[in-house]
């Protein structure tokens, strides 16, 4: 006998469901996508148990006659596209013919569809096999219902999460494709109670010739608030042409307390990772940050010019041409500038500056005195002070010894702030050299060299100079001692004398509604208002109003729960009393683990010894013996290094040495 066999059809059947559908948001997906295509104006989704136990979808759209209602189940029969030049251009949302046909294998589905209203078609079927088909009344337009997800595939439904996970998923889908279609209704209930719901804008669809900027904004208002469309930067109209556009918005720095990051291709939603990674790179270059701020970017190409057939379920694409993608860079990174609100430096010199000693420039004896460039032939400067020829930096007559303890040096020019090193210089301490070691099992010999400007402690290795930023090294240091007190003890909570209203999405306020006990169990006290606002009224004690706020809009968009999101099996909601019992003290571990993290990084920041500060030598060994001591003693809690490295060949290279 042979060991190679053909596989029954069925079973054929439910191995390529597998790849097309992974939870009930996948159905909701595929089914709003087949609404939108055959040109719905009105789309409504209701589901039950998250989508686990039923879901239902109807439009307004074309529908379908009676051949094509039984037609459309079969694999691979689609309406959208008849050969391989069909296939290299795709222009609608769905275009394989499988979705259909692997929901019914794996579910109970009843279509009710009708080209004409009351001239209508039902078809039934039950894991892959026909039950009825005959004709009944129906409105214009679509209904179809999927019933018992995943029924006749236990191992399948086993894995699914627990209901108010897959409803939050669903919602998701549904938030996306919302943002997408200005000029069509969407509507999502779940067992009775609406959440989501939209109303078309008066401008109609974006298309190709001139994208519908106002609906997008206005959409954008419905599904998140007017607080987050406030904050949003158009991007510039330059970049929109005859055959291609790039549009969109992206947010300033105050919209980096959540990700909320939308890209769309011919209004697909997809998780692109070289568009993802062209826009991290750009706020990387652009704003010299890891905070990303939202983007909702819209990109219209011709269908030939981009490849939608390189996912099982449509979520990545290729672009023909890359300089494409050059172009969208360049347009993130100029709305960028624009959300950033920085104009350029002015010219010229200022007209003040704080009354500070001269410097010297080191180009044929030219001195600086209040902001001008003189020689030492300039016997008065513009203001009239004689000019010092025996000033040098460092010198006793600068300044004062500073206090211990305090922040020492002039005062700051006007726009520059307290993180910047580059301040004028001061007399620093007088030290000898001392050996130091790491505490550990290898010892690290060092050698403490000084201190430069009060920042940073310059030490020396057997392999080189290493530069050791006072303020990140202490911040770890107080984080991981906060962290382990923190962990050891319950959160204490205080109570805001006004509350923080959070404008939030459905799909981020059903995120907070199932993270409430756990939220309460570390501090936070958050109150449901009317839609999909809600109010923090208590805080963990030591942590500030806007710190919290940031911390719940980062719980709210984050990508996963961990644990909190364990999979279920049971009754027909897929979950059984100590399935939740387990999965409640999952989601408590992993929002405490995230807070202590969020704030023990705050209070640390706050705590730790700031720059511009002369340390004595016993302070600097004590500082870097217990930083080595740390767990991650080479990065702060908000990912800055605590330590750079040159070594001695670089040393050598720069300075001519070697080649």
């Amino acid at each position: 006998m042979p060991e190679i066999r053909l596989l029954d059809d069925r079973l054929v059947s439910k191995i390529a469901a597998g790849e097309v559908v992974e939870r009930p948001a996948s159905v909701v997906k595929e089914l709003v996508e087949n609404s939108l295509d055959a040109g719905a104006g009105d789309v409504r989704v209701e589901l039950a148990a998250g989508g686990k136990r039923r879901i239902f979808v109807r439009d307004d759209g074309k529908g379908m006659g009676a051949d094509d209602a039984l037609l459309a189940f079969d694999r691979h029969a689609t309406s959208k596209i008849a050969d391989f030049d069909d296939l290299e251009r795709v222009a609608t949302l769905g275009f394989r013919g499988e979705a259909l046909a692997s929901i019914a294998s794996v579910s109970r589905v009843e279509l009710r569809t009708a080209r004409d209203a009351g001239d209508g078609n039902l078809v039934r079927i039950e894991g892959g096999h026909v039950r009825k088909a005959e004709p009944i009344s129906h409105p214009r337009g679509t209904s179809i219902e999927i019933g018992s997800l995943f029924f006749n595939v236990p191992a399948r439904r086993k894995f699914l999460k627990q209901p108010a996970t897959e409803l939050r998923r669903c919602v998701e889908v549904m938030q996306g494709y919302a943002l997408a279609h200005p000029g069509t209704r969407f509507s999502l209930m779940h067992e009775d109670r609406t959440l989501l719901e939209t109303v078309p804008s008066a401008s109609g669809d974006q298309d190709l010739e001139g994208p519908d900027i106002p609906g997008l904004k206005e959409r954008i208002t419905q599904v998140f608030g007017r607080e987050l469309a406030t904050k949003l930067h158009e991007i510039p109209t330059d970049f929109v042409g005859d055959e291609e556009a790039i549009s969109g918005f992206v947010g300033d720095a105050s919209t980096t307390r959540g990700r909320r990051l939308f890209l769309y291709v011919n209004r697909r939603l997809v998780r692109d990772r070289m568009l993802l990674a062209r826009f991290y790179r750009s706020v990387r270059d652009v704003w010299r940050s890891e905070d990303f701020p939202a983007l909702f970017l819209f990109l219209e190409v011709l269908p030939e010019r981009v490849d939608v057939n390189v996912h099982p379920q449509k979520a990545e694409v290729r672009f023909r041409d890359l300089r494409f993608v050059d172009r969208v860079e360049e347009a993130l990174r100029a709305t960028l500038d624009l959300a950033r609100a920085e104009g350029e430096a002015p010219l010229g010199t200022p007209r003040s500056l704080p009354d500070l000693p001269a410097a010297w420039e080191g180009l044929g004896g030219r001195q600086r005195v209040d902001g001008n460039v003189h020689h030492e032939s300039d016997e008065v400067a513009s203001t009239g002070r004689e000019y010092d020829t025996n000033w040098r930096p460092g010198s006793p007559e600068a300044y004062a010894p500073p206090d211990r303890g305090a922040e020492v040096g002039p005062p700051l020019p006007a726009g520059s702030t307290i993180g910047s090193i580059a301040r004028p210089t001061f007399e620093p301490i007088r030290r000898g050299d001392s050996p130091l070691a790491g505490r550990g099992k290898r010892l690290t010999p060092f050698r403490i060299v000084g201190q430069y400007k009060g920042s940073l402690i310059l030490l020396e290795g057997h392999d080189g100079l290493y530069l050791v930023d006072q303020h990140a090294a202490h911040e770890r240091l107080l984080y991981e001692q906060l962290r382990r007190g923190m962990a050891a003890q319950a959160s204490a909570s205080q109570r805001l004398l006004e509350p923080v209203l959070l404008e939030l999405a459905p799909a981020e306020a059903l995120r907070l509604q199932q993270l409430t006990p756990s939220l309460e169990h570390s501090g936070f006290e958050v109150r449901s208002m009317s839609g999909t606002t809600v109010a923090l009224t208590s805080v963990p004690e030591g942590l500030s109003a806007d710190r919290a706020e940031r911390i719940l809009h980062n719980l709210a968009t984050a990508e996963d729960l961990g644990g909190s999101e364990s999979a279920g099996d049971g009754d027909e909601s897929g979950e059984t009393t100590d399935d939740r019992s387990d999965e409640t003290s999952a989601a408590v571990r992993w929002v405490r683990r995230r807070l202590l993290e969020e704030i023990a990084a705050d209070m640390s920041c706050k705590a730790a010894i700031k720059i511009h500060r002369p340390l004595a030598q016993e302070e600097m060994e004590t500082l870097i013996s217990d930083l080595f001591a740390c767990s991650q003693p080479y990065a702060c809690p908000h990912g800055r290094p605590t330590v750079l490295h040159m070594s001695d060949t670089e040393m050598e290279r720069r300075f001519g040495r070697r080649g």
